[in-house]
């Protein structure tokens, strides 16, 4: 089958940016070796023009978009002009189009196939509006939390139909042994009092850079024997690829007025195949920021080359909280970020081995490979049905989450105190009754509260 993989995002032919685009790269190689005709269309950046090949894979970077977060289509009314005929162009070659993290407003290029899409990070408008007012026959997500906050906001907006919401998992290849430790170019070799901390992100501040900050600071203070190092990446130089990331000398500031010039090194960005060794480098792996992940691949490509990694509850990360050699921690706690990374680096190595084993059976590459190649190609089901069956019946929304007496709220950043209400979700498998009998005062009252911040949501089908 003849695939045309169309991306807003750039694609380098010499480094990787970003999970998503990870995927997009690890996917259409996958296809490309099933034995389909794959090539990819994306928005080109001027470090680079002209068709190149990764990993086999023909990339166009044509398409005349301006390619960062948060103004993909923040171009001249001529340059869209332009790219709706090359996805037209793109849309005659191929049997079916797909729409990587689709941010592809312009349909009517690609009336005359079949379009399924994929959606990642569901905090942006282009995410947001591509599933609430674009068509598509199918839609796949990372995770089963991405498809219940899609299918939910879908639902809640009045829509009565929805397409096929499909869940492939991320998926990477775990080595029978974990990787040689090997840090950056530029970087320091290890010593041996070293506790070195990674921030294997980008440089955004809902990633985490200030929490990774003041976590490696605590750390410091708390363990006056280590010799405490926090690695951090920067994108590189002049890449323009997202206008929420920082500088290089944006984050240089904020880690001199955190006192921590002497802690953290800021080294070049990495490419995909130099992470296992990077990873493997690492005592602990830092995911403590609120971006509203959808997968979330760092702890578990941490954990795959032998470091443990300890993440904020929050997003798709909540699914990894049964794999051994990944910690856990709420949002914004920093004390106890501090305590779980100095436990979490006396791990045993039968911890991480076991993790790696989880990692291995649940989020295979070539389960992902396969997913993908059955969502994109194969026959295509009938839209469902969304019906709400009990007026009175509400569940917790699927972007919240009870901790301890609090429930946390992943877009709102925020905890909401909620005592009456917790007791009976708990009690309840997250779901709860308006009109419950035995209600007091004070949780009818929470009930009320919770509805109107969107922390209870109707109970809906899908049928």
């Amino acid at each position: 089958m003849r695939i045309a993989a169309i991306s807003v995002a750039p694609v380098f032919p010499n480094y990787v940016i970003g999970g998503s685009q990870k995927i997009l790269v690890d996917v259409t190689a996958g296809l490309k070796r099933s034995g389909h005709d794959v090539q990819i269309w994306c928005t080109g950046m001027e470090s680079h023009f002209g068709d190149f090949e990764v990993d086999g894979v023909t990339v166009h970077p044509d398409l005349q978009l301006r390619g960062s977060f948060p103004a993909t289509h923040q171009v001249s009314p001529i340059a869209l002009a332009r790219t709706a005929e090359i996805l037209r162009n793109a849309t005659e070659w191929a049997d079916r189009v797909y729409l990587h993290a689709d941010a592809v407003y312009l349909r009517y290029a690609l009336e005359s196939t079949e379009i399924v899409r994929s959606i990642h990070d569901y905090v942006y408008e282009e995410a947001l509006l591509s599933t609430l007012t674009l068509p598509a026959v199918a839609t796949i997500v990372p995770s089963d939390y991405m498809k219940r906050v899609v299918e939910n906001t879908i639902a809640m907006t009045g829509r009565q139909s929805i397409e096929p919401v499909i869940v492939v998992p991320n998926g990477i290849s775990v080595r029978e042994s974990t990787p040689e430790p090997q840090l950056p170019v530029g970087v320091s070799p290890r010593q041996d009092n070293d506790l070195i901390l990674l921030f294997p992100h980008r440089p955004e501040p809902t990633k985490g850079v200030r929490e990774a900050v003041l976590t490696a600071v605590e750390v410091d203070r708390k363990l006056p024997d280590r010799n405490v190092r926090l690695l951090m990446p920067a994108y590189p130089l002049g890449s323009g690829l997202d206008d929420a990331a920082g500088t290089t000398d944006e984050i240089a500031c904020l880690v001199s007025d955190l006192g921590a010039s002497e802690i953290v090194e800021l080294h070049d960005w990495l490419n995909p195949s130099n992470m296992p060794n990077y990873y493997a480098s690492g005592d602990v792996t830092l995911c403590i920021g609120s971006f509203v992940e959808s997968f979330g691949l760092v702890p578990i490509e941490s954990v795959s080359g032998g470091t443990p990694a300890v993440c904020a509850r929050v997003g798709a990360l909540r699914q990894f909280d049964r794999i051994d050699g990944v910690s856990m921690v709420g949002y914004g706690d920093i004390s106890a970020a501090v305590n779980v990374v100095i436990s979490a680096a006396q791990n045993s190595a039968e911890v991480v081995e076991s993790g790696r084993r989880q990692i291995s059976a649940q989020y295979s590459y070539a389960a992902m490979i396969s997913g993908y190649e059955k969502s994109i190609t194969g026959s295509l089901n009938e839209v469902r049905s969304i019906s709400n069956s009990s007026t009175d019946q509400l569940t917790l929304a699927p972007w919240c989450d009870v901790q301890g007496s609090r429930i946390y709220d992943d877009y709102a950043v925020d905890y909401y105190q909620f005592d009456e209400l917790v007791k009976e979700l708990v009690s309840g498998s997250n779901q709860i009754k308006v009109n419950t009998p035995e209600a007091n005062e004070k949780l009818s009252e929470e009930i009320e509260s919770a509805k109107k911040l969107g922390v209870l949501v109707p109970k809906f089908t899908f049928g």
